[in-house]
């Protein structure tokens, strides 16, 4: 049968038809030279290219329509490994099948109004199809919150294409009224499938999410007085409170929606009861650590599936019968499409139809089975637990309730990635150091993070307890650590020794560190002091799992102030420059100096961690450490002017220096308790923009730590005020 050929093919054919007649004149005065072999210079074979012209004009449009089914198919079986992976590979291949969906489905939806001639008439039936593929999958509905804010724009573009698409298919006469039935429930279907997309996106921006907040912020208030007054009297007055049913109190949603007060009395959300403490578990205890750190899990992944996904909306009564609705609406058509007379369309055509047919309604099925079947902690959310629909609801719970439960238990997959990311200066400067090659160093370092002083390392067990018992402490808990940035521990060592007049040089020296410079600055210069101990100490056994914390600790918070931006400013990253330099400079000159340095067949880690020891042991005998070494002098109130142009390393020095005059057994104690006061400072100073950007890029270990304070730490209520029964 013909096909309708483009304008543009059908044109340059006309002008070619020209252009052969002139040349049929001239043809005996451009004869081409034969070859030995037959074979003429300089001619072509113009009917093969016609041929390949024709052929991609033939399946042009069949081979679109399945690169954009195939995308959706991509994005909704990978879309949630960003959930638990933090690997660029993996954000990468994301953003492109993400981006490339919406731009092949719109190129689809323009190029079928020019294949409508004769038999391909069929092609018309893909349009709502275009339309469904525009509606996104339920694994993924914004790749970033920047997608959430410009909802309208989808809005705009949805009313658009639907408009191209009933333009597209009024063009057909459709004889068969089984098949414009069929095109109809796909049209349904799709609009249900676009809207709901712009519906989780307009919900799920910042400012909305904000309205919330600030909407049931007096509720919020009302329940934290009424849980002041009823955790003494037992659970059961608990649950039976108006608390437990009308105010949802999730903290990790608190966390994404607003920029969160550091020193304000948040209340404890309505899970921290049943989860934490229903089972009067001692907080002292590594299960009780261990379960903190799962209910944040838990409340971050909710808070992905809002701000990402379907998830929450379908699992509402709307959602979910929209869900059915579209479901059923689906399978009918592909039934009618079946039954319908097809002997007078391309058996290609009708190849195609059916993949697209078959891949919706699979699609749908398995995102209604995976929402029925979803975690329990979505049915007992309260978004979806209106309270209105107890029969329906019990229904529910009983029978995907207690399956969802069940598979838990069996099979728990990781929430976020677990990993903990690294920056080093040091490490930095001596690949800066080492470096000879030709390529631009920011090109090698975006190939390689390591050579730019980041890695990736697993969160230790031992740290993520270590984060809670000190919230959990009373002697923190009684002061306001959580605007400190190392002042309380450092304050505890010498608390009798109140006028500052009795402190030592080394003190002075180490409470000027954290007092008299801004906060990046202070961590830069514990960062480097930090390293210069660890490499320098025999650390005994008792302190050996503190000293590895503290490093660790001293890598993530520079990296989350010098390489994700956290309260970092102009001076900060001048310092951190500077720094690099300084650092750089000395580790060049020991090297001119050290000629015997070897290399061995230790693994890529040892010699890393090797040169960051070699790169110390030059930093330590160079002349700058021995004069910061022998200085008497602690500069007072320096100005600005002063930290920004005198060098940075002497402060470092003269911190390392303080540290080694502390005591072994106390050393490391006291310098994980400021790192840990650090992070406590740190956390609620992120922002929300911070938290939400990084849940969907495999999570950051901080934003966990916040819930955690957020629900037992300064910013909710300690554990001794919860326990049930009589006090």
């Amino acid at each position: 049968m013909p096909h309708a050929l483009p304008i543009w093919y059908v044109t340059s054919k006309l002008f070619s038809t020209k252009k052969k007649k002139k040349k049929k004149k001239k043809k005996s005065e451009m004869r081409p030279m034969k070859m030995r072999n037959g074979d003429k210079v300089g001619s072509h074979d113009p009917q093969s290219l016609a041929d390949v012209q024709n052929l991609w004009n033939q399946w042009e449009i069949h081979c679109l329509i399945v690169a954009s089914f195939a995308l959706q198919v991509f994005l909704f079986s990978t879309a949630g490994l960003r959930l638990r992976s933090s690997s660029r590979v993996v954000g990468v291949l994301l953003w492109l099948g993400y981006m490339s969906a919406d731009s092949v489905a719109v190129f689809v939806l323009g190029h079928l109004s020019v294949h409508t001639a004769g038999g391909h008439q069929l092609l018309l039936f893909w349009a709502p199809f275009v339309l469904l593929h525009l509606g996104g999958q339920d694994t993924i509905t914004a790749f970033s919150m920047q997608d959430n804010a410009l909802w309208m724009r989808h809005l705009l573009g949805f009313a658009s294409q639907l408009a191209v698409a009933v333009f597209v298919v009024s063009k057909s006469p459709w004889p068969d009224r089984r098949l414009l039935a069929a095109m109809l429930l796909m049209f349904l279907s799709a609009c249900i499938k676009y809207g709901e997309r712009i519906y989780c996106l307009a919900t799920a921006n910042p400012e909305r999410l904000m309205k919330e907040f600030l909407r049931g912020f007096e509720d919020r208030i009302r329940s934290i007085k009424e849980m002041q007054a009823i955790a003494r009297e037992g659970l059961g007055s608990y649950l039976s409170s108006r608390t437990f049913t009308e105010v949802s109190l999730n903290p990790a949603m608190d966390i994404m929606s607003t920029d969160i007060l550091p020193n304000y009395d948040w209340s404890v959300s309505r899970d921290v009861f049943s989860d934490l403490y229903s089972k009067q578990i001692d907080p002292s205890t590594p299960q009780y650590r261990r379960n903190a750190y799962f209910f944040a899990e838990d409340r971050l992944w909710v808070c992905y599936q809002r701000l990402y996904t379907k998830a929450v909306f379908r699992l509402s009564p709307a959602g979910a019968l929209l869900h059915l609705l579209g479901f059923l609406s689906t399978s009918a058509a592909m039934a009618l499409f079946f039954m319908a007379g097809k002997s007078g369309y391309g058996g290609a055509d009708v190849a195609v139809s059916t993949v697209l047919l078959v891949g919706a309604v699979t699609l749908e099925a398995t995102s209604f089975v995976m929402s029925m079947f979803s975690r329990e902690d979505l049915w007992r959310h309260p978004l979806c637990c209106s309270g209105k629909l107890p029969v329906i609801h019990c229904v529910f719970f009983i029978t995907c309730g207690t399956c969802a439960d069940s598979l838990r238990r069996r099979w728990r997959r990781p929430q976020w990635s677990k990993t903990l990311t690294q920056y080093s200066i040091i490490q930095r400067s001596v690949k800066r150091a080492s470096g000879s090659s030709m390529v631009p160093r920011w090109v090698v370092e975006r190939l390689s993070p390591s050579a730019s002083g980041v890695e990736r390392i697993p969160v230790a067990d031992d740290l993520k307890h270590l984060v809670v018992k000190k919230l959990l402490d009373d002697k923190m808990m009684a002061t306001d650590f959580t605007s400190s940035r190392g002042e309380v521990a450092l304050g505890r060592r010498w608390a009798d020794q109140q006028p500052p007049e009795s402190l030592s040089l080394s003190e002075k020296v180490l409470s000027e560190s954290v007092k008299e410079v801004d906060f990046p600055t202070s961590v830069l210069i514990w960062h480097i002091a930090t390293d210069i101990r660890f490499f320098t100490d025999a650390a005994g056994e008792a302190s050996a799992d503190r000293t590895i914390i503290s490093r660790q600790l001293s890598g993530y918070i520079m990296y989350l102030i010098f390489k994700c931006g956290v309260m970092l400013s102009s001076n900060s990253k001048f310092l951190l420059r500077k720094a690099g330099d300084e650092i750089t400079a000395l580790v060049k000159a020991g090297r001119r100096d050290d000629r015997d340095e070897q290399h061995d067949g230790s693994s890529s880690r040892g010699k890393k961690a090797k040169g960051i020891a070699m790169a110390v042991q030059h930093l330590v005998g160079s002349p700058l450490f021995a004069q910061a070494r022998s200085s008497d002098t602690v500069p007072a109130n320096p100005s600005t002017a002063d930290i920004l142009g005198d060098p940075v390393l002497p402060r470092a020095f003269r911190v390392a220096e303080s540290l080694a005059g502390v005591p072994e057994a106390d050393r490391w104690g006291l310098i994980v308790d400021v790192w840990l006061e650090m992070l406590y400072y740190i956390a609620p100073r992120c922002g929300a923009a911070f938290h939400r950007e990084h849940l969907s890029t495999g999570g950051e270990f901080i934003t966990h730590v916040l819930v955690v304070m957020y629900t037992i730490g300064p910013l909710g209520y300690h554990p001794s005020l919860l326990k049930f029964g009589p006090h």
